[in-house]
């Protein structure tokens, strides 16, 4: 018998492969990016802070405007949100030089001075800015309500009643003249951290608000102080 002979099968169709490359998805459907938080500004280099300020008092003859540099330059690298400058006149302490951003957007910066300028502090009264000028000690308070017991000196609230402000962190420390005497008191006032809260000032802080500070035997001392 002759031999069947089998058919061929159709050969199968070749697939191609499939592209690995992924689709590009349109911009349109795309997810918009969040934007990103802002960062905080960076502080200035203490070096260079020194400088500059030393720069702007060595030709500077009003005293006020000396101060007021010196208080700027503090809570620059500090990030104070607040500040005064108090100097000796006799057996008080004049407000000299006062900065408060939260109440010069309120009230403006000459009208936060005349209610502080108002009632100078009496040095036999036993406020901070008193206890500093005759102990000739810096004072660094994490919370100026809650003072250590070894502290002859007190926070007056009701001062920041009077201007519906609230004081929590508090650094202090004198200012000298040329010949080293004391004729006032630097005070800052609540430290800034993130997103706006008060912080304590640091050692550091204190460390460089203090070498700041002693720029003040630059300029010449104000009108009145003893």
């Amino acid at each position: 018998m002759k031999a069947r002979s089998r058919r061929a099968r159709p050969a199968k169709p070749k697939l191609k492969p499939k592209s690995s490359r992924t689709p590009k998805s349109s911009s349109k459907s795309s997810p918009k990016s969040s934007p990103k938080a802002k960062k905080p500004a960076p502080r200035p280099e203490v070096g260079a802070e020194v400088a500059r300020l030393s720069a702007l008092l060595a030709g500077e003859r009003v005293p006020a405007r000396g101060l007021e540099h010196i208080l700027s330059a503090c809570r620059r690298v500090t990030g104070a949100e607040a500040g005064t400058v108090y100097v000796r006149r006799g057996e008080v302490l004049d407000f000299e030089v006062v900065q408060n951003d939260v109440l010069a957007k309120r009230m403006g910066a000459g009208e936060v001075l005349r209610r502080l300028a108002a009632r100078p502090l009496s040095l036999r009264e036993t406020s901070i800015a008193s206890y500093v000028v005759l102990t000739r000690a810096s004072v660094n308070l994490r919370d100026a309500s809650e003072i250590p017991a070894d502290l002859s000196c007190t926070h007056f609230q009701t001062l920041d009643r009077k201007i519906d402000y609230r004081t929590r962190s508090m650094l202090a420390t004198p200012l000298r003249d040329a010949q080293g005497r004391v004729f006032g008191v630097l005070q800052l006032i609540n430290a800034l951290e993130g997103k706006g809260r008060v912080g304590p000032f640091s050692k550091d802080h204190q460390a460089v608000v203090q070498t700041l500070a002693a720029l003040a035997g630059q300029i010449p001392t104000p009108a009145g102080t003893s």
